[in-house]
């Protein structure tokens, strides 16, 4: 599903296209008209924010969470025992059976680290970087923008990344900041993790820089980093004037919380006003 929003003197026109076909003779005329005015209105363009869900990673192979056959709506198996995704994968699992919570994690995210950034990201960073002024907001946890060559300074995770790891213990968090993720080897049999990963600074286990379900632990100080050039960047669009659409990418049919509604994402972050 693919969202464009122009945003231009503070006046919203939002333009919604579910795309199911590819491009070929057959393809319906509507269809063939929405893609044509949603060219038209990347070529006005001035500025784009490019905002996707776990749909963006699909065409790599990463499942999506809620959508057909997403792991979100399956039951995930370990040896007599049967949890939903969001208790597997819940602060709770971490504190009571972190052996599971990081051999869950750990499959995951090296099917995502042996996977590649599909072709759409090569093709939307062209388009972005022949623009010039672009910024990307993503709930996906995955790297793959950066993976992909894009701009570091210019991605907001707002979940966190896999590519990072925190401590268990807030306050090592605070002193010391996110390492880069050391991921461990699982028992394939089990799903259970061989060796929990320590703190290089304090010797407690970490976990990843991943806002899990639950999560009053997440250390959102890299994340909350990345919003505030967001909004400085969503600042100096407003004050120039300059034309903004919004393209939003594989966050499925429902409202979430970084859709944009009169300027502000739903979420609520703080000076995100376009």
């Amino acid at each position: 599903m693919l969202v464009i929003y122009l945003y231009r003197l503070k006046r919203t026109y939002t333009y919604t296209y579910t795309y199911t076909y590819t491009y070929t003779e057959n393809m319906p005329v509507h269809t063939r008209k929405n893609l044509n005015n949603a060219k038209s209105l990347l070529e006005q363009s001035q500025a784009i924010l490019v905002v996707t869900g776990a749909g963006m990673s699909v065409d790599s192979g990463v499942p999506t969470y809620r959508g057909s056959g997403g792991i979100w709506t399956r039951s995930i198996q370990v040896g007599d025992e049967c949890y939903s995704y969001d208790e597997i994968s819940s602060l709770k699992m971490w504190k009571t059976n972190p052996h599971l919570a990081w051999g869950f994690k750990a499959s995951f995210y090296h099917t995502m680290n042996t996977l590649e950034p599909h072709e759409g990201y090569s093709i939307l960073l062209n388009a972005v970087q022949n623009k010039g002024e672009y910024f990307i907001c993503t709930s996906n946890v995955d790297g793959y923008f950066e993976r992909a060559g894009f701009d570091t300074s210019r991605i907001y995770e707002v979940h966190g990344t896999i590519q990072k790891n925190q401590c268990t213990d807030k306050r090592c968090n605070i002193r010391n900041g996110v390492t880069d993720a050391v991921i461990p080897d699982i028992d394939p049999d089990t799903l259970l993790a061989k060796k929990l990963p320590v703190c290089s600074f304090c010797g407690n286990m970490t976990r990843p820089n991943v806002s899990m379900f639950g999560d009053y632990e997440f250390f959102e100080e890299p994340a909350k980093h990345q919003r505030k050039r967001l909004n400085v960047w969503l600042d100096k669009v407003n004050r120039e004037q300059k034309q903004l659409v919004i393209i939003e990418i594989g966050c499925g049919v429902n409202r979430h919380s970084l859709r944009m509604s009169n300027g502000k994402m739903m979420s609520g972050e703080e000076n995100a006003v376009a």
